[in-house]
């Protein structure tokens, strides 16, 4: 895809991070996982992920197949969506893929499963993953394909003070900001990446890359981006 052999360098991202002196504890793969919505692709992927024995939390991404990616990637050690507890952290996996569509929205029921995972977790920390971008990029073509009813997810987050950080994928791009003291995490791809801040649809020549996330008793979050070369 667009010049790059994506099996391959999902294997070589895997494979890097694996041999990384600070193993993983668990892999968060935040949607776009199969091209071509086909069952072989997902059991692909499961085959490459399950081999490590670490959960895999996964949601669904604009390509994706939901109903296939639920059926193949919901036994141990993945989990589909949902929710993931490693106290005192709560992860809060959402689901925005609409069909047909390259954008993303969070359905009514969605909503209030994040309300309720947010509510009965006030202690802790928590984290929330979803795909598609909950906040303009500045990139003109990208941002029409962003998260359409941000505001009202937003509006939810500024509720609860225990959120610490928002990360998503889809932009194929790394960035890290901050919003009323929420960290707000976009990270790149194990394939190509998009230019940033382009008006038009434009590659960047950045290589695979994934974000490393570590998650720290206290609230607070170390990340850094690695690049695939």
């Amino acid at each position: 895809m667009r010049g790059v052999n994506t099996d391959a360098s999902l294997v070589a991202s895997l494979e890097h991070a694996l041999t990384d002196p600070h193993r993983p504890d668990l892999i968060l793969a935040t949607g776009d996982l199969v091209q071509d919505e086909t069952r072989q692709g997902y059991e692909r992927f499961r085959d490459l992920l399950g081999k490590p024995g670490i959960p895999v939390h996964c949601l669904p991404g604009n390509h994706d197949s939901t109903d296939v990616m639920q059926s193949v990637l919901s036994d141990a050690p993945f989990r589909f969506c949902g929710i993931g507890d490693y106290p005192p952290w709560r992860l809060i996996l959402l689901n925005t893929r609409i069909a047909g569509s390259d954008g993303g929205f969070i359905a009514a029921e969605e909503l209030d499963r994040l309300q309720q995972a947010l509510t009965t977790h006030r202690e802790g920390h928590v984290l929330v993953a979803l795909h598609h971008q909950p906040l303009a990029m500045g990139s003109r073509w990208l941002d029409t394909v962003g998260l359409h009813n941000a505001d009202e997810f937003l509006a939810i987050i500024d509720r609860h003070p225990q959120v610490r950080a928002i990360v998503w994928g889809h932009v194929h791009q790394a960035s890290d900001r901050l919003r009323k003291g929420v960290r707000l995490i976009s990270t790149p791809s194990t394939c190509a990446q998009f230019l940033p801040e382009a008006d038009t649809f434009t590659l960047d020549t950045r290589p695979p890359g994934y974000r490393w996330l570590d998650l720290h008793p206290d609230g607070t979050i170390d990340s850094s981006v690695v690049w695939v070369e």
